[in-house]
């Protein structure tokens, strides 16, 4: 399930560092904390300790800013336009209590700034099939090794595709008493998107004290549809909880 939200900016200007996605990480975090009368109904939430700061079955995007200025590792806003990102997860449960935090709140709190909450809509799913092109509402992230210094890798090293393949596997077994062991899978960047960028499409975001490098460029993948979808909920490669990996069909907002 997947929510779209509509903030407008509470004061013009308003600054935002460049770097935010952690601000929105705990902003979220709060939000859990402090509604949490509406996560209670859901067992399975409180078992994967969504009151400890240990759930990570969502993502969200990035904050979609229609003018703004960079200057100094901060985003300005000047004008007071609604904007708007998105937050999804497998677990209709977090959307519709998350839904009930925002509501009741009525604002979102990123760094020092502050954002009146304007609406907030479901997005239906689309259909899924077994080839879909789709583009990125965050980029992608993909860990190597799962060790203390994570190290972060690159389309063009061997295994990249790979990692995703069973990081899709690995969230739909999990989530889901039918297993899935094996299945054809073919994933590619978008060459002509990649070339009209001048072949760069790498991101280096700082979470808190992390250097997270990632890549946001549209894709094809090929595969059982199911696996497409739970990547389409949950995202794409690891971090998503961090706001890494969402993607959306490529004709849709």
């Amino acid at each position: 399930m997947r929510l779209k939200i509509t903030l407008f900016p509470q004061y013009i200007p308003t600054v935002i560092p460049v770097n935010y996605n952690h601000f929105v990480y705990a902003e979220i975090g709060d939000k859990i904390r402090r509604h949490s009368d509406v996560f209670k109904s859901d067992k399975r939430l409180k078992n994967l300790g969504i009151f400890k700061e240990r759930f990570r079955v969502y993502t969200f995007s990035f904050l979609r800013f229609k003018n703004f200025s960079i200057e100094n590792d901060q985003i300005k806003l000047t004008s007071p336009e609604e904007f708007n990102f998105f937050v999804s997860s497998p677990f209709s449960s977090f959307i519709e209590g998350l839904t009930l935090a925002f509501l009741r709140d009525g604002n979102f709190r990123v760094c020092d700034a502050n954002f009146v909450v304007k609406s907030i809509a479901k997005i239906e799913p689309p259909k899924f099939t077994s080839e879909m092109k789709l583009r990125l509402l965050s980029p992608i992230a993909v860990v190597k090794d799962k060790t203390k210094k994570e190290i972060f890798m690159t389309p063009e090293e061997s295994g990249y595709f790979d990692k995703i393949k069973e990081d899709l596997i690995k969230k739909y077994n999990f989530l889901y008493a039918e297993k899935i062991k094996s299945v054809d899978f073919e994933m590619q960047f978008d060459k002509e998107y990649i070339d009209s960028k001048g072949g760069k499409f790498s991101k280096l975001i700082k979470f808190g004290g992390i250097n997270i490098k990632c890549f946001l460029a549209p894709f094809i993948i090929k595969t059982d549809p199911k696996l497409i979808e739970v990547g389409y909920e949950w995202g794409f490669g690891h971090k998503n909880h961090f706001g890494f990996g969402m993607a959306v069909v490529s004709e849709q907002d």
